[in-house]
This record gives C-alpha cells, structure tokens and sequence, in this order.
C-alpha cells in the first residue's frame, strides 16, 4: 500500500473511530437524561446544544474534506515531458495508438467515446486493478498516470455498453 493510501486509511479509520466514540456519548447521555425527573425541557439550553453540534458536524465534514480533496486524481497536470495518448472508445473496441509508452514518465490519457458510455480500466498482468476513468461521448476525459514498471497492461471495459461488452479489451505496451 501506498503512502498516499496509508494517509487515506488512517484518516478514515480516525473518522471512525470519533464517529464511534461520538454515538456511544450520545446513547449515554440519552440513557442518562431519561433518568432525570424534569417535568419541562429547557428550550433555550436546547437550542443551543443542536446549533453547537451543527458546528461540530460542518467541522468535521470539513476536515474531512480537506484531509482527502488533495489525494483525487482528477486535475493532474501531466508537465511538460509527458507521453500524451489518445484513445477512443468505439463499440466493443479501444482504438489504442501503437506506440509504446515509457515507464517513470507521466501519461497524460486523453479518453473519449464515439458512441456510449466506456469505463476505462487498466490492470496490470496480475490482474491488479490500476485505474478507472469514466468515458462519455462527445467529451474528453484526461487523467494522468505513470506506470512504474515496464509490461503488458490489460484495459477493459467497465461500464456495460451493450452486447459485445464483454469482448472490448485492448492493451498497452510499457516499455524501458
């Protein structure tokens, strides 16, 4: 696992944790005010405690916003020295260029679609899922990526796009 998702995974797995800690206050605090004899609630102190929680709560969205909008990978820049790569998707094909792509430099993925709907995915040869990008007709779609290593990589299709779905498959040649 990455550094980038160990930063994802460790900010989620906090989140969830004061998530838990936050309901289980909230059913203790509930239980014990059941408790209490007061005939008549206080509306003020009421009133203050829901707007001092929708503070917390827009808080908290907040941060997690924050902690996790720098790692998407949309609005990359791909610089100056990158392999830019046109690809088409066209029913039950990818029109792939032939030239190979170079491993360690950034590939700036220019995606569009001639009919439907595609899902752009790259898998390594293992089978691993590397990146999926959502193609639609009549719009470019860019995405970045550098791929570290040099080998075969698989792309299929991951949004059903009708009959021949199955068979839309193409690859791509990393090289040195």
């Amino acid at each position: 696992m990455g550094t980038t998702a160990t930063i994802i995974a460790v900010s989620y797995s906090v989140a969830a944790l004061l998530a838990t800690a936050f309901m289980v206050w909230i059913a203790l605090s509930t239980l014990r005010r059941r408790r209490r004899d007061e005939a008549e609630p206080d509306q003020h102190a009421l009133r203050e405690r829901e707007r001092a929680w929708f503070a917390i709560v827009v808080v908290l969205l907040a941060a997690l916003l924050f902690a996790t909008i720098f790692f998407t990978p949309y609005g990359r820049t791909a610089g100056p020295n990158a392999q830019v790569e046109r690809i088409k998707a066209v029913q039950f094909a990818w029109l792939v260029p032939g030239t190979p792509i170079h491993a360690g430099t950034p590939v700036e993925f220019q995606l569009t679609s001639a009919d439907v709907n595609h899902g752009f995915a790259v898998y390594t040869a293992g089978g691993r899922l590397l990146f999926m990008v959502q193609v639609m007709p009549k719009q470019t779609q860019k995405y970045v990526y550098t791929f570290a290593k040099p080998g075969t990589y698989t792309i299929l299709c991951l949004e059903f796009c009708g009959v021949g779905h199955a068979h839309m498959q193409g690859q791509l040649r990393v090289t040195a």
